[in-house]
């Protein structure tokens, strides 16, 4: 899958590349009240693109927005109860579907989640999109772990709420900041080593030129490996 970036937007504090400031000021305040740290970092990053009328946004995170999650889950155990409005903001789409009424924004828009793979997840995700559009908006955000959740699994998050954001065009053309090919990792002889900032930082630091290769890979339980993707800069 070969894809030209048009648009690049990354946020979050520590990511290669990142904007020197996060805000979230072009969104409705009535709105952004209703949203974390890591949905203001997204519709940011979002934000920056200057979405067209209905062009479809794909959404890609392993833990969504799990601050909410693990807020239902402490109230819960502590009162037996939990705020339907918390609920209905911790669903693994409710950043994308923010993003859908604040855009007023009619098309499809897909959350996927594939755990370390989550970005090329959404890439191929975007791929489809791009045989029946001129243009797709992908959106990748993960949150800060909270220490709860952390474990040696866990390899997804940086240390604070980090988001990044393409438009990707089906043809090149003048507007084109960069070109790059993902393609399945067949095999993987290398023993596996736990990224030292994350992968969403990895991901950030290829899109903004630090790197121009990058390895996707997912493991079994019993750490055999499964299925990986490659980036390639063109």
């Amino acid at each position: 899958m070969r894809f030209f970036v048009e648009n690049l937007s990354i946020h979050g504090e520590g990511l290669p590349g990142a904007a020197a400031q996060t805000s979230a000021g072009t969104i409705p305040a009535m709105l952004r009240r209703r949203l974390s740290p890591l949905g203001r970092t997204a519709l940011a990053a979002l934000s920056d693109l200057k979405p067209c009328a209905q062009e479809q946004v794909v959404c890609a995170s392993s833990w969504g927005d799990l601050s909410r999650s693990l807020a239902l889950l402490e109230s819960l155990s502590e009162t037996g109860e939990m705020s339907p409005a918390d609920f209905a903001l911790s669903v693994h789409n409710a950043i994308g579907a923010n993003a859908a009424i604040w855009l007023k924004n009619h098309a499809p828009s897909p959350a996927v989640c594939a755990g370390a793979l989550s970005a090329s997840a959404g890439l191929l995700e975007c791929a489809l999109a791009l045989t029946g559009s001129p243009s797709v908006l992908l959106l990748r955000y993960e949150p800060a772990m909270p220490a709860l959740w952390q474990g040696p699994d866990v390899v997804e998050c940086a240390g604070a709420p980090a988001a990044w954001a393409l438009r990707l065009a089906r043809e090149p053309g003048a507007q084109t900041l960069l070109a790059f090919e993902v393609s399945p990792l067949l095999a993987d002889n290398a023993p596996w080593t736990r990224p030292q900032a994350g992968v969403i930082c990895e991901e950030a630091a290829f899109l903004s030129g630090e790197r121009t290769h990058l390895e996707q890979r997912q493991y079994s339980a019993c750490g055999v490996f499964e299925r990986g993707w490659q980036w390639r800069r063109l």
